[in-house]
């Protein structure tokens, strides 16, 4: 025993040293070389270190650092021959951007951690100028001309991407594998939506990259539709675009038949491109030749009106219906389209009375209903007047106006009675009607009759009975159905029946021909397996009840005890 403890004590010393001892600091590098400018990820990794870490860097001739905050950690626990091996590890990132090229070693460096004093082993990395200057640029371009409140405004945004070619390897990259590197916190703006949808077009055209080096570039393009809100000056959010721009790649090894043959970007850097959106004045119709009734409309439109109903009494409602119909060219937003100013037509509000609060509308296609209701002031007007509906036409600087055409009414006059036809009519009625009569008995002595001495007692019939004792009887009944039908379902009346029934086949099944007499007693048996709980013997003993049923069935050997043995089975499992 005292063995046993020993053993043990070594072991666990074994694995607190063993522990001990795996604990290091190295410093590691996703690739051997970098470029200029492009900052260098390089990796602190504490393996087995419990306490907090926080490494820092000296200064590294032909590189300036930075610390990425925040760390990463990971723990793995393995299993080999029974013996658990826990590990631990713990990832700070510093970036380190060259600023010149050349071979540069990162010498060896020195970390703290558990109290301890760590050194790492010296790197040498290779620093290259860029294969390419990565030029990534945007601009956005509107509608030339005046902008007035109402129309549209359309931007178009193009992308330049100057096209890659690794000359390690060869290797030219489509314009679709360039447009992916766009990174997805880029900020489009109002061209959000037609990017998602797919809308871009793509072309190559050649030109000269930032040093003056003679390059192609992928122009990609993708237009979006403003509708001002106010007039003034268009303010929409400038487009910022980042991409992870190639600096090396690789062919991948094709794996299986439907394998991708896109190149894999082993390092890249990241670029960026704003796009200021273009000044834009919006600007308001002139105020001369406006019509009074004008309500904001720019373009060419369409308008009809209806009426209903159109035979009335002064004073009663009448539905107005106006439809107007943008029929300017390209995309139409009716969203602030809004109706003529009815309460301001002269000709309209002389004979009607007419609200003078704004209204809304819905939209159908390229078509706006408006409704009002106005009222006729008096009997006199025989038809709703011609109703104007005026916009602004840009081309023409003038305002034009389309007139709706009249709409024949009836207006029929309301009868009046005075106060004093009430009072004359009321004296006439007194002196010509009875003079009232008391009568004594207060309100019985409204009504006599013989039913008065009618009883008023229930009196007790069989259809009274049976309209009371249906009800609970009906219910009576169905609750004992479903109670029989539950207790039918349980185990214990299932054997029950299984039993009475195996029973029943097998005095049936002796009075049989050899043949049907194995039939019988062959589905008495199955019944029994599906329908009881029987111990293993007795299973065992079904199953050799079944193959001599099989046998004397199929063939044709006879068997002098099977129905009494199948009896003294049933006997056993009751």
């Amino acid at each position: 025993m005292k063995q046993h403890a020993l053993r043990l004590i070594f072991l666990l010393s074994l694995c607190v040293t063993s522990q001990l001892f795996s604990q290091q600091v190295s410093i590691q590098f996703q690739h051997k070389t970098g470029y200029v400018g492009v900052p260098l990820p390089m990796y602190v990794v504490f393996e087995n270190v419990k306490g907090e870490v926080n490494p820092t860097l000296p200064e590294i001739p032909g590189f300036t650092t930075q610390k990425q905050l925040g760390d990463r950690t990971s723990q793995q626990t393995t299993f080999i021959n029974g013996k658990m091996t826990s590990s631990s590890s713990r990832i700070v990132t510093f970036f380190l951007t060259p600023t010149e090229e050349g071979t540069f070693t990162i010498p060896e460096l020195t970390f703290a951690a558990d109290a301890k004093t760590f050194h790492s082993t010296p790197r040498e990395i290779t620093i290259e100028v860029p294969p390419t200057s990565g030029v990534l640029e945007a601009e956005i371009v509107g509608t030339a001309g005046d902008v007035y409140l109402g129309r549209p405004i359309d931007l178009t945004l193009r992308i330049f991407m100057e096209v890659f070619s690794d000359p390690s390897n060869g290797i030219t990259p489509d314009a679709q594998f360039m447009f992916q590197r766009i990174r997805s916190d880029s900020n489009f703006g109002i061209f959000t939506e037609p990017l998602q949808d797919g809308n871009t077009k793509v072309q190559q055209v050649q030109g000269t990259s930032n040093s003056g080096i003679p390059t192609s570039f992928f122009v990609f393009t993708v237009q979006a539709t403003a509708w001002p809100e106010t007039t003034g000056e268009l303010n929409l959010s400038p487009v910022t675009i980042f991409a992870d721009y190639p600096l090396a790649l690789s062919r991948p090894r094709r794996s299986g038949f439907f394998g991708s043959n896109d190149p894999r970007v082993e390092q890249s850097q990241l670029i960026s491109a704003t796009a200021d959106s273009p000044t834009i004045e919006v600007l308001t119709p002139p105020l001369t030749d406006k019509p009074s009734w004008y309500s904001g409309a720019v373009g060419h439109f369409d308008f009809r009106v209806i009426a209903d109903p159109v035979q009335v009494k002064v004073g009663e409602p009448i539905t107005i219906t106006m439809r107007v119909t943008d029929l300017t060219s390209g995309p139409v937003n009716l969203d602030y389209l809004r109706p003529t100013l009815l309460d301001r037509i002269p000709a309209l509000t002389e004979t009607f009375k007419v609200p003078d609060k704004p209204i809304g509308g819905s939209i159908n296609g390229r078509t706006k209903i408006f409704t009002q209701t106005i009222r006729p002031r008096n009997d006199t007007p025989n038809e709703i007047p011609s109703l104007p509906f005026t916009s602004y036409d840009p081309s023409s600087d003038s305002y034009i106006t389309s007139w709706s055409k009249a709409i024949p009414i009836t207006v029929e006059s309301v009868k009046t009675i005075s106060a004093s036809d009430l009072v004359g009519s009321a004296s006439q009625t007194a002196s010509h009607g009875n003079a009232p009569v008391e009568v004594e008995g207060g309100i019985l002595a409204n009504y006599a009759g013989e039913s008065l001495l009618e009883s008023e007692n229930i009196s007790i019939t069989p259809m009274l009975i049976v309209t009371v004792a249906a009800p609970p009887l009906c219910f009576f009944i169905i609750l004992v159905y479903f109670g029989m039908a539950k207790h039918a379902k349980l185990p214990s009346t299932r054997r029950k029946g299984a039993k009475k029934h195996a029973t029943r086949t097998l005095k049936h099944a002796t009075r049989l021909a050899s043949a049907n007499q194995a039939t019988e007693i062959a589905k008495a048996i199955r019944t029994l397996q599906e329908d009881t709980h029987a111990c293993a013997q007795q299973s065992t003993q079904m199953e050799e009840l079944l193959e001599r049923c099989n046998a004397m069935q199929f063939g044709g050997i006879k068997d002098a005890t099977l129905a009494s043995d199948a009896a003294t089975l049933v006997e056993q499992l009751s």
